[in-house]
């Protein structure tokens, strides 16, 4: 009913449904005169892929989140710009005062349509901050950052490009989806999406690993995706087979950022001794 009433308001005011998208534009707009920086991530790349996954605990993650604040999205992205930092400084590039970009997929569902069905998704344009050493710091900035673009003028033309999918001029809406997705904006992707805390059967058989996997857009030879189910969190890496030789490095070094994090959380070690964060490594 709510979409009927939608295609018929559009029906009788065609132009609102124009200056919406245009709205849209302009508040998407601006971030092109700011693409992100150069990196060893954003190159030309081929046709042949590797990939590697790392298996982890999410109650990990939430243990660092109880600890310093935030989500455990934030901390999955303060994760991955921790690995990123070792990984650039493996390639002898300094990481200092640089700040890479991620396509971060963000819900922007209100609070009273949180039982909806369906999605309600925009990507935005998340810092990395690689240049910040200190693990604790990146993670307030990664908060901080991310709790302002979801306030922000871009987080708000996303939402109108998400509204108008199904109604706005198909040539208008795929000229502002082209700005929202313009790869010159962001240095690689990194997709969170939460998945079921309960085991998953079929026909019997339990599911016991789920490792999501991204894709490459041009020029961009790394991407991240995760995902977490029954108490794990997996990180599917996918990169480009010949500019991502080391992508076991960027999983280890993953492993090793949560690890460090965790230690200062007091959360690394259990009663009895035992490690408390454990990852497993595999790929090819």
């Amino acid at each position: 009913m709510r979409l009927a009433r939608a295609a018929a308001d559009r029906a009788r005011h065609p132009s609102k449904a124009v200056e919406r998208v245009r709205g849209a534009v302009d508040l998407l707009g601006p971030p092109l005169v700011s693409p992100a920086p150069p990196s060893p991530l954003n190159v030309q790349i081929g046709t042949h892929r590797r990939v590697h996954w790392v298996a982890m605990e999410l109650e990990a993650l939430k243990g660092v989140k109880n600890r310093f604040g935030g989500t455990v999205n934030e901390v999955v992205l303060m994760v991955v710009t921790q690995a990123l930092r070792r990984w650039l400084q493996k390639r002898g590039v300094s990481p200092d005062g640089l700040e890479l970009r991620a396509m971060v997929p963000v819900s922007v569902r209100a609070d009273d349509e949180k039982y909806q069905l369906g999605n309600k998704v925009a990507a935005m344009r998340g810092p990395l901050p690689v240049g910040v050493e200190d693990p604790v710091e990146s993670l307030r900035t990664v908060s901080g950052a991310m709790t302002g673009l979801k306030e922000s003028k871009q987080a708000l033309g996303a939402e109108v490009l998400a509204d108008l999918q199904e109604f706005a001029p198909p040539t208008l809406l795929s000229q502002a989806a082209r700005i929202n997705f313009s790869t010159r904006l962001f240095n690689c992707i990194v997709t969170n999406v939460p998945g079921p805390q309960f085991p998953i059967y079929l026909l019997g058989r339990e599911l016991e690993e789920l490792i999501p996997m991204a894709f490459l857009p041009k020029d961009h030879a790394l991407a991240f995706a995760i995902m977490s189910y029954n108490g794990k969190v997996d990180f599917g890496l996918i990169g480009d087979y010949d500019k991502l030789a080391d992508i076991e490095f960027v999983a280890r070094a993953l492993e090793k950022s949560l690890a460090d994090l965790a230690e200062r959380a007091d959360y690394s070690r259990s009663a009895d001794g035992r490690a408390r964060v454990r990852a497993k490594v595999a790929g090819g």
